[in-house]
């Protein structure tokens, strides 16, 4: 079966599995029957799988149209919170850390098109202490009077970006590159990118905030893409592209093709797979005989590897990398499995107008990675952004919700759930169900509405789709075999990204209408055929809130004297127009008698609004933490405090 690339061949993924001492483990298991994935018999096979990516014709054709489990949340632990999740048991990274003492600050990154710009310390409107160079900084945090004292700095390299952290017990764990090129998705599938660039991770004891220790500096051959953590295991996904001079990477002709098969011939399989330097010791990540790759002989090999790194949280240098060799543009990590996504254009229906997505799953259990499994489901599923929200494992089944469209048909766009579980004695994946089907006809979205916040949550889902009104669609997946459309609402506007109050109430954050008006909306699902809103709160027009994009701007805390808080960063026009005067500031909203859904309401609750420079009224990243009725605002890389109750007050920056 011939498959098509999606745009380049650079989208794809070689998984291998070794020790840091060179050792390798080696399960005697009877396997069972083939799946998508094989592993590799020799190294050899590896080598003609990268050298053939790296000769391969690339056509127009090859071209793939693309289109414009249990709660998560960032619970209150000891009376404060910490970074919002879209699992409960795992944890992801983020450039500020909060463990109820102290404050990690990174500085911000920022993506140039294909790159990683200086960090702009000095475009803060107030000088929190100069930061001539950058630098985490760790700062002392004392809630009774809403202050932060600075204890220490760790200083990082001018050409050093830190995509995010890990805070555990006396750990700081700091994830690195030298670039960034935004998560999985459109990057992923558009960009050819090609480079000899470094990502890595360093551990720091910080058992005395005032003095932390460099434990291990580790550099990876590559570019950062994600991470999570589940219990003492940090999982981190990268790519690797052998640079060879005089290479043509982007091989249109056959004189192209015969020039880098002699270019290739004398490259070793050494020479084209990723390194790791441990404190200055190098070695291969990847041992070539445990990799995956397609069990199809006639799919084309593939030039860039795509590596879970798996360290223990507790001993750094301990690492256990696991790859396969595959297209990727998508990523979503449970409790117990990640799951790879790749467009495949024609897919197994062979058709060239059909868009696919194939997915895979590795089993997590510390640092092992064991394949168990693929299936191709129509449509796509990742297109940038959160689209992780659109897959969920529960009770051993994957939940997919996927878009297909067609721009020549005057309903352009279709959505559908599917299910997918693990089969007996294959490594595939079955699909269970999916929805719309005959007996279930009713589609999810009216005609030309696209999909966009989803929200999956034990044995429901939720989905919200747009043109010109928000139906919000109410899933019931009871029985995985059977799902079905319980209910659905429509409201003005769409939300984004959707939150869990309780089981029986649901809180939606998008926008209201074409202006862009930030709106809030809490939803009463306790009566699945009948979801009801109970009230909304609208900001002004173009108005913006980066927790639409980014849930790690969202904060969330249950249950203070049966009042759940919640608080997002805006910026608002205080002038009409879209060119009038804006304002940056955390804005506060209470839900009141979430145990009575009749009853319950959204309120607003008051605003935090420190100084902002007037030529410069918007801020690139914010954060919050509430730690009982303290406020900490991290806006860019200044930290302010404020109270609950007195938000008026606003301390620093610190």
């Amino acid at each position: 079966m011939n498959r098509t690339l999606l745009g380049t061949v650079l989208g794809s993924v070689v998984l291998a599995v070794g020790g840091c001492d060179g050792s390798v483990r080696i399960d005697l298991r009877s396997e069972p029957a083939a799946g998508m994935l094989v592993r590799v018999a020799a190294p050899d096979d590896l080598e003609r799988s990268i050298k053939a990516g790296l000769t391969a014709i690339q056509g127009g054709t090859e071209q793939a149209a693309l289109a414009a489990g249990a709660r998560g949340g960032d619970v209150s632990i000891d009376g404060f919170t910490g970074t919002y999740t879209q699992e409960k048991n795992v944890d992801e990274f983020d450039a500020v850390r909060y463990d109820g003492s102290h404050l990690y600050v990174a500085p911000r990154r920022r993506l140039g098109c294909c790159f990683v710009m200086d960090t702009g310390q000095g475009d803060a409107a107030v000088d929190a202490g100069g930061d001539p160079e950058p630098s985490i900084r760790i700062l002392a945090t004392n809630p009774v009077d809403g202050t932060a004292t600075l204890e220490s700095r760790i200083p990082l390299e001018e050409d050093l970006t830190v995509q995010g952290m890990y805070l555990a017990e006396d750990r700081l764990f700091a994830l690195t590159a030298e670039a960034y090129y935004g998560g999985f998705g459109g990057f992923w599938a558009d960009i050819a990118i090609w480079a000899p660039e470094k990502l890595g991770y360093r551990s720091y004891d910080v058992s005395d905030p005032a003095a932390p220790a460099l434990e291990v500096d580790v550099g990876i051959d590559g570019v950062f893409v994600e991470s999570r953590r589940v219990g003492d295991t940090v999982y981190i996904v990268s790519r690797y592209a052998p640079w060879i001079d005089g290479l043509t990477y982007e091989v249109t002709t056959s004189e192209q093709q015969a020039h880098n098969e002699a270019l290739l011939a004398d490259v070793t399989l050494d020479e084209l797979l990723p390194t790791i330097t441990i404190d200055g010791q190098a070695q291969t990540l990847v041992d070539p005989v445990r990799c995956f790759i397609p069990s199809d002989e006639d799919e084309v090999g593939h030039p860039v590897i795509t590596t879970v790194t798996a360290v223990p949280i507790d001993d750094p240098t301990a690492f256990t990398a696991t790859c396969y060799n595959g297209q990727a543009y998508g990523a979503y990590v449970s409790g117990k499995a990640i799951y790879f996504t790749e467009i495949v254009a024609g897919g197994s229906s062979g058709r060239a107008e059909k868009t696919e997505t194939r997915i895979h799953k590795f089993a997590l259990d510390g640092a092992v990675l064991d394949y168990r499994g693929s299936a191709e489901i129509e449509g796509q599923v990742w297109r940038g952004g959160q689209a992780d929200f659109r897959m969920s494992e529960h009770e051993g089944d994957l939940r997919v919700m996927a878009s297909s469209y067609d721009w020549n048909d005057p309903d352009f766009a279709d959505h559908r759930l599917v299910v997918l579980r693990e089969a007996q004695g294959r490594l595939e994946l079955d699909v269970v169900s999916e929805l719309p089907n005959a007996q279930r006809p009713q589609e999810i979205g009216k005609p030309d509405e696209d999909l966009y916040g989803v929200r999956f949550l034990a044995d429901r889902a939720y989905a919200v789709t747009f043109e010109r009104i928000d139906p919000l669609y109410v899933i019931d997946l009871s029985d995985p075999a059977d799902p079905s459309i319980a209910g659905e609402l429509e409201v003005t506007g769409f939300s984004d990204f959707l939150h869990p109050v309780s089981d029986d109430l649901l809180l939606g954050l998008g926008t209201a209408n074409a202006t862009g008006a930030v709106k809030l909306e809490l939803f009463d699902v306790s009566d699945l055929t009948r979801p009801l809103s109970r009230g909304s709160v609208t900001f002004n027009d173009y108005s913006f809130s980066e927790a639409r994009y980014d849930r790690h701007a969202f904060t969330y805390q249950a249950d203070v004297n049966g009042v759940d808080r919640l608080a997002i960063p805006a910026t608002i026009p205080r002038e009409v127009g879209i060119f009038g005067v804006y304002e940056t500031g955390l804005y506060l909203f209470e839900i009141h008698d979430k145990d009575r859904p009749a009853l319950s309401s959204l309120l607003a609750a008051g605003s935090v609004h420190p100084p902002m420079h007037p030529d410069m009224p918007f801020s690139e990243r914010s954060r919050a933490f509430l730690h009982g009725d303290t406020i900490y605002y991290v806006r860019d890389e200044e930290v302010w405090g404020s109270f609950w109750n007195a938000p008026q007050i606003v301390n620093g920056p610190f």
